[in-house]
């Protein structure tokens, strides 16, 4: 047996352990994490799925990973994907992208505690990032971080932070220099989620959900051995954070919806709307295209922003066929194939502004990836 073998076979088993069912080809729903929204059976299976050794197949060793290349791993991320598991979109944030953050750029101290911690979802974490008046513009940030001897002290507001109001732990960015200095006067830290001063708000969805949230910052002291990188290089940081999070949003293990394909064609058989072939037929073009897309950026190089940009046109797409193929069934009750794709015609397009607009998105490839020169003028 390979490596591979041996590991899908210890998948299989651990899924059999655990009872975990199969996920249904013809199911006309996604079942997002299963469908179970319970934090504390996520927590639970996660500790478990880690403590098996299947949780983190590219991940170093020495943290509690396999070690893997990025085809195998995602390949095994395939063989758990088979099962339907419980909610597993609290932990994205955890661990596609502040855990990769610290293991770039934290200190042996800052791995050492938090690295496992995340995997194994003994913590969560949430990211700082956006400001109201600092989204795309994220130099533009006013919340601040003040030196006072061995710490430092935040004031300011942080918004649209994923599950902060679960997190343990959060990556904040906070202006350490003048605002003039914009991206060399900012500094990146750890802070924890439970110190004085720290106020989160989950802020209402428009489809009922809370994940999002404000988090505001009254004389918070951070100590100074929880700074992450070196200080006013927080953009260096930022930087790596971004490229995690554009990777793991157009991942092949994105939480979003899983085998569109199947589910709209499944959905088009007992469909009252429209039931247009070519739709289908797109449907099926856009997801292998989306896989090899995701197998690029994982393995060859090629920008996480395409990755993004093409996850974002084909949840809309997806989106707008289901609406299509239900017809008035849209806006059928609860527990109805029409309730799921409600809500994801109403919250997928956030997904258009997270780890960076469209706009911001295009203009990384058009400079980074085909040499386009930039536009000068003022």
């Amino acid at each position: 047996m390979t490596g591979f073998e041996d590991l899908a076979a210890s998948i299989h088993a651990f899924a059999a352990a655990e009872g975990l069912p199969r996920r249904d080809p013809d199911a006309v729903t996604d079942e997002p994490g299963g469908g179970d929204g319970g934090l504390a059976r996520s927590v639970a299976f996660q500790r478990r799925l880690f403590d098996a050794g299947l949780a983190w197949f590219d991940g170093p060793v020495e943290h509690g990973g396999r070690g893997l290349d990025p085809a195998t791993s995602a390949a095994l991320r395939d063989v758990l994907r088979e099962y339907v598991l419980p909610d597993q979109t609290y932990f994205t944030v955890s661990r596609r992208i502040v855990a990769p953050t610290i293991l770039a750029h934290g200190t042996p101290q800052q791995q050492a505690r938090w690295i496992r911690m995340l995997w194994r979802a003994d913590a969560l974490a949430c990211q700082l990032f956006s400001e109201p008046e600092a989204g795309s513009d994220l130099a533009a940030l006013r919340c601040t971080a003040v030196r006072d001897g061995d710490a430092w002290v935040v004031n300011g507001q942080k918004v649209w932070s994923s599950w902060a109001h679960l997190s343990d732990v959060g990556e904040l960015l906070a202006r350490t220099g003048a605002p003039a200095d914009r991206h060399r006067g900012i500094t990146a830290f750890l802070v924890e989620m439970h110190l004085p001063g720290i106020t989160v708000r989950p802020i209402r969805q428009i489809n009922g959900e809370s994940h999002f949230n404000e988090v505001f910052f009254d004389d918070v002291r951070i100590p100074d051995s929880a700074r992450l990188g070196a200080v006013d290089d927080g953009w260096t940081v930022a930087m790596s954070t971004l490229t995690s999070e554009r990777t793991a949003m157009g991942g092949r293990d994105k939480a979003y919806l899983s085998h569109p394909y199947r589910r709209l064609r499944a959905l088009a058989a007992g469909a009252v709307g429209d039931t247009d072939q070519q739709l289908l037929a797109e449907a099926w073009m856009r997801e292998q295209l989306a896989g090899v897309t995701a197998d690029r950026v994982a393995t060859a190089g090629l920008s996480p922003s395409v990755g993004k940009l093409a996850l974002v046109d084909d949840l809309l797409f997806y989106g707008r066929t289901a609406a299509r193929l239900l017809g008035p069934d849209l806006v059928a009750g609860a527990g109805t194939p029409g309730a799921f794709w409600s809500d994801f015609l109403l919250s997928s397009p956030a997904q258009r502004i997270a780890g960076g607009t469209d706009q911001i998105q295009r203009g990384i490839v058009a400079e980074r990836v085909l040499g386009l020169p930039r536009d000068r003028r003022t």
